[in-house]
């Protein structure tokens, strides 16, 4: 069974499990019965997070995780983003308004657990948004807020601002966190631990680039996301090595190398949870076996690259 965080969300007492179903593909490649099927087996392997976004699919994957989770609602913690829709874009009053409106109708809910900022707003001014959160989690709309796809200024920006507003800080960050970007964590960290946030680790897997299937990112199909520009960032012989060293550590260990680049980024304590997009059930089922506690700290340092040899 998948481990719970043992620090995330205390003050409104929120117990996640350390991997979180991401729902970027529900509605989408994966159809309603299947998002079902995949939300009932992640309880079954005592998964209860779920993160999704109003953006994806234009409200579908809302919609599907809301159907699916519908009768068990207390069962689950529901994250889910605003601030790319085309209907009601950026982080003003009004467009978040709107959002939070259409998101609880799609998910069928009178509250979200985790509202975020899908990325920050540089047009508006960080007190309207952070007053427009802190005036829902007041009125229960909302049990938390969290900021996604931040640098470490923007972090320490938006925490003032909510220090100095006397109101509910942020309580997560969400960053994409992989073995292939592991500085990307390092360079925030100093915030994390600055104003006590927890980071939810997206994009854990590089788009299936650490599953297993590719030894680089030249290998992936015409038709995958990492085809373009999305991959323009892996196409080094610093990606090509990390996947090289998790490959054998994986075979050395036995492990499915998915599960081991999500046990190495598990291990940090900082990471809550780490978030794969699932879109079939068995590869959710993949995952039942993760468990960050196996690791050795020699294993962790040789697939980041702060090690020249596992033995």
């Amino acid at each position: 069974m998948i481990d719970f965080s043992s620090h995330f969300l205390k003050t409104v007492g929120l117990r996640v499990s350390r991997l979180a179903v991401g729902g970027s593909h529900f509605g989408l490649s994966v159809c309603r019965k299947d998002v079902m099927r995949i939300v009932s087996a992640a309880l079954d392997m005592e998964v209860n997070f779920f993160d999704t976004a109003d953006i994806y699919g234009k409200g579908e994957s809302e919609s599907a995780l809301g159907n699916a989770v519908y009768g068990r609602r207390h069962d689950v913690v529901i994250a889910t983003k605003f601030g790319h829709d085309e209907t009601a874009r950026g982080a003003s009053r009004a467009a978040m308004t709107q959002c939070l409106h259409n998101s609880l109708q799609r998910l069928k809910t009178d509250y979200i657990d985790l509202y975020q900022l899908h990325a920050p707003d540089p047009l508006i001014p960080a007190e309207e948004t952070i007053s427009t959160l802190q005036s829902w989690v007041k009125e229960g709309k909302i049990r938390c807020y969290g900021i996604c796809n931040v640098k470490p200024s923007e972090i320490g920006h938006y925490c003032r601002t909510a220090q100095a507003m006397e109101g509910v800080l942020p309580a997560s960050v969400q960053n994409p966190v992989n073995i292939l970007n592991y500085q990307s964590y390092e360079e925030i960290q100093p915030s994390l631990k600055a104003f006590q946030l927890g980071v939810l680790a997206s994009l854990p897997l590089a788009r299936g680039l650490l599953g297993g299937r590719y030894r680089s990112v030249l290998d992936v199909p015409q038709t995958h996301p990492l085809s373009g520009y999305k991959g323009l960032g892996y196409r080094n012989t610093r990606t090509k090595n990390a996947i090289n060293r998790l490959m054998c550590a994986a075979k050395q260990l036995n492990r499915p190398p998915s599960v081991l680049a999500l046990e190495v980024i598990l291990a940090n304590k900082d990471v809550v949870s780490a978030l794969v997009g699932i879109s079939n059930l068995n590869q959710l089922l993949s995952l039942i076996d993760l468990n960050s506690s196996l690791l050795q700290q020699k294993t962790i340092d040789y697939v980041l690259g702060r090690r020249l040899a596992l033995d």
